[in-house]
C-alpha cells in the first residue's frame, strides 16, 4: 500500500502550508536534476484529493456490510457498481478505500479477506472463475496438493471452478470480490456475458454472502441492467467537474501542490479553470494528472511561478497536439475534442523553455 496523505477539501487553503512540507529543487541541467524533479512529483502524487464520491462510496459500502451481517436483511443488497469515465481515478479510489477499511485485512496482500482481480483476456466464464480462485490462493499460501489448487488446471469443469470458488471463499471467510475494469466482461460476447451474469449472481447468493464490487466505465451499467441484478446493486457514480461547482476546490488544490514545491502562482491562471476542466475531460483523475505534469514542466524550466504556458506545454507533451488544438492556447478551446486527445497514442515532443512571470493572483 502506498504511503498517501489525505487532503481534506476544507484544508485546501495554501496559507496553512507556511513552513510545512517545503520541497527544494536544485537548479541543475543534468539527468540528476530531472530525477530530482520526478522524485518531487512522486511525493505530490502521494497526496490524495478526497471528493464527494468518496463519502458516497463509504456510505454504500456500509449499507452492504449491514445487509450482509443482518440475519434479516431488508433488501438483500450484495453488490456495488462503481462507474466513471476513463481518467476519473476509480481504481485508486477503490484500492485506497479497501486498504483503509477496518473490515478489510491486508488488502492486496497474500492473505487478504477481500480479493481484487482485473478481467482476464480472453474473458470467458472459465478464465474469470480461475482468476478468482488464483487470487484466493496465490503462490505464497500453503495449499495441499490434493486441495483446491489441484482443480485449477485447464481440464477443470466450469461448475467445479465456480463451486470451488464459492466454497473456498466461505472457508477463508472472504468478505468480498472486486473486479476492476469490469466493462471488459463484454469482450467475451453476448452469450458469454449471459453465463457470466449467472455465475456472478450465484456468487452473491451464496450463504456466506460475499460482496461483489464491479468498477468500470459507464458502459458497465448496460451489462447489468436486468432487474434481478439492479435490485441487488448499489451505485456510485463520478460526477463531471464543472467550473461553477469545482473552481474553488481546484484552485486550492493547485495552490497546495505549488507550495509543496515552492512555486508561486502566475496571474495567467486567474481565469483558466474552465480551460483546465475541459482539458481534463471533466474528470478529476485526468485533471490532476495535467496539474502534476504542468508542475513538472515548471520545475524543469526552473520557473519560480506556475503559469498557463506550463499547462499548455504539459498538454502538448501528453497529447502531441499543436497550439491550435491545445485548450490552453486556442481561442476556440471549448470546441476541442479533449477526450480524443486523451485516448489516442502520441509521440512526446520536446518542451520549450519559458520566461518567468512575477505577479500572482492567489
Amino acid at each position: 500500500m502506498s504511503d498517501e496523505r489525505d487532503i481534506e477539501l476544507d484544508d485546501w487553503d495554501p496559507q496553512a502550508l507556511d513552513g510545512e512540507h517545503g520541497i527544494d529543487v536544485a537548479d541543475d541541467d543534468g539527468a540528476a536534476f530531472e530525477d530530482e524533479v520526478d522524485a518531487k512529483l512522486l511525493a505530490l502524487r502521494s497526496l490524495y484529493v478526497a471528493s464527494g464520491r468518496d463519502a458516497v462510496l463509504a456510505r454504500n459500502f456500509e449499507r452492504l456490510l449491514k445487509e450482509r451481517d443482518s440475519p434479516n436483511p431488508i433488501r438483500r443488497w450484495a453488490g456495488l457498481l462503481l462507474m466513471a469515465p476513463s481518467g476519473a481515478g476509480k481504481t485508486r479510489m477503490m484500492s485506497r478505500f479497501l486498504a483503509a477499511h477496518p473490515r478489510v485485512h491486508d488488502f492486496a496482500g497474500d492473505d487478504s479477506n477481500f480479493i481484487g482481480i482485473d478481467v482476464p483476456s480472453p474473458v470467458t466464464n472459465k478464465s474469470l472463475g480461475l482468476a478468482v480462485l488464483r487470487s484466493m490462493y496465490p503462490q505464497q499460501r500453503t495449499v495441499p496438493p490434493t486441495g483446491p489448487k489441484a482443480n485449477m488446471d485447464s481440464a477443470s469443469r466450469l461448475s467445479d471452478i465456480w463451486d470451488e470458488a464459492r466454497k473456498i471463499s466461505a472457508d477463508l471467510d472472504i468478505l468480498g470480490l472486486w473486479i476492476d475494469e469490469a466493462h471488459d466482461l463484454a469482450n467475451g460476447g453476448p452469450n458469454t456475458m449471459t453465463i457470466l451474469r449467472a455465475s456472478l449472481k450465484r456468487w452473491m447468493a451464496h450463504e456466506h454472502r460475499p460482496l461483489l464490487i464491479l468498477s468500470g466505465t459507464p458502459e458497465l451499467a448496460a451489462l447489468f441492467e436486468t432487474r434481478e441484478f439492479r435490485r441487488r446493486f448499489l451505485v456510485v457514480e463520478s460526477p463531471e467537474l464543472t467550473a461553477d461547482a469545482d473552481t474553488a476546490h481546484l484552485r486550492r488544490m493547485i495552490a497546495r501542490y505549488a507550495r509543496e514545491v515552492d512555486l508561486g502562482i502566475d496571474s495567467s491562471l486567474e481565469d483558466f479553470m474552465p480551460r483546465l476542466i475541459h482539458a481534463g475531460t471533466r474528470q478529476i483523475g485526468w485533471t490532476l494528472d495535467l496539474v502534476l505534469e504542468a508542475i513538472r514542466v515548471a520545475l524543469l524550466e526552473s520557473a519560480d511561478r506556475l503559469a498557463i504556458e506550463h499547462f499548455a506545454d504539459a498538454y502538448s507533451d501528453i497529447s502531441g497536439c499543436d497550439a491550435d488544438n491545445n485548450p490552453f492556447t486556442a481561442d476556440d478551446w471549448s470546441g476541442i475534442d479533449t477526450v480524443l486527445h486523451r485516448d489516442r497514442d502520441f509521440v512526446e515532443p520536446k518542451r520549450p523553455r519559458r520566461r518567468r512571470r512575477k505577479d500572482t493572483p492567489w
